[in-house]
């Protein structure tokens, strides 16, 4: 696979694509995206985790001159952030979708529905941590999850009961939770929890995320919410060094991810519906091309190594 020389802007999932999950992008990815936006790239991040979380993983480690090459879409979207000329985070996002839609009397009520749920079907919270050492800690019970606030979106990882075999489904049915014959604990928290904010006429959406997780998000909001409004905004593509005019050219664009599957509930999909379907779009993971958008340019790694991996020995390969 070719390095795409006329390369402008990158816009990149986090998980599993640049880090690992709950753990920080490794030397050798940093120096190579500071060669990146040295180059005179724009990164522009975008994942379900908090702009904090990126921060740490990802962005404190960035050269600060170069930070400013480099903008977040946290939350999948919800809110979007930027930093200065010194490398600091500006005082506020370009838009946040989270103050805009919900009152603090709908956002207390959220968080209250979240522990109505975790009381009913009994799930036991974890903070969030590397997965072996969750794993580890919670001595896989299937019932044990991580919870994070990320404030635009609250988020469980279900890391024990997604991929049940025949004997845990039916230990779960004997505590009164049906798994169906998708054998996902995931499910039956997903249709329940979605009924409760119907009924509470809450703008709230509980979807599929990742390989393990629920994400409660905002009601129509989704990275291709995050994407559209930047390559539309001529003042922000601006403060980055670009142009609207460089966005309808698809060769300047690329968008790289690990999860683009329409069938396992693949968020990076939603990126590259928000861009020409010829703008070339990389999964790092090993998926299967008959489950992508029907006419996107959508292309699997054929590297030796996957996932952040393999998008280090991309970049190596230049």
């Amino acid at each position: 696979m070719i390095w795409n020389k006329k390369l402008k802007l990158i816009i990149s999932d986090v998980d599993e694509t640049i880090a690992d999950l709950y753990m920080p992008a490794t030397p050798e990815m940093i120096e190579e995206l500071n060669k990146v936006l040295a180059d005179g790239k724009v990164l522009f991040l975008i994942s379900g985790q908090s702009v904090k979380s990126i921060q740490w993983r990802i962005t404190d480690h960035i050269r600060n001159d170069l930070r400013k090459r480099i903008i977040i879409g946290h939350c999948s979207g919800a809110e979007v952030w930027g930093f200065n000329d010194n490398g600091d985070l500006r005082d506020a996002p370009f838009y946040s979708h989270y103050e805009n839609i919900l009152s603090e009397i709908q956002k207390n009520k959220w968080r209250k529905i979240i522990q109505e749920i975790i009381q009913e079907f009994k799930l036991k919270i974890y903070p969030t941590m590397p997965i072996l050492e969750f794993k580890k800690k919670s001595n896989q019970d299937l019932l044990s999850i991580m919870l994070e606030d990320r404030g635009p979106q609250i988020t469980f990882e279900v890391v024990n009961g997604y991929d049940l075999s025949p004997g845990q489904a039916k230990t779960l049915e004997n505590e009164g939770l049906i798994t169906g014959d998708c054998y996902d604990l995931r499910i039956p928290i997903l249709e329940r929890a979605k009924k409760i904010l119907i009924d509470n006429g809450l703008p709230i959406t509980p979807r599929l995320a990742g390989v393990f997780a629920i994400d409660f998000a905002i009601k129509g909001v989704s990275k291709t919410t995050a994407v559209k409004y930047i390559i539309e905004h001529e003042k922000i593509l601006n403060s980055l060094g670009l142009h609207r005019a460089d966005m309808k050219n698809s060769q300047n664009l690329e968008v790289w991810g690990d999860k683009f599957s329409v069938i396992k509930g693949g968020t990076d999909r939603h990126i590259s519906e928000a861009l020409s379907k010829e703008v070339r779009s990389i999964t790092f993971r090993e998926e299967n091309s008959e489950e992508f958008l029907e006419g996107y340019n959508i292309v699997v790694w054929p590297g030796v190594k996957h996932l952040q991996e393999g998008l280090l020995e991309f970049l190596q390969s230049r």
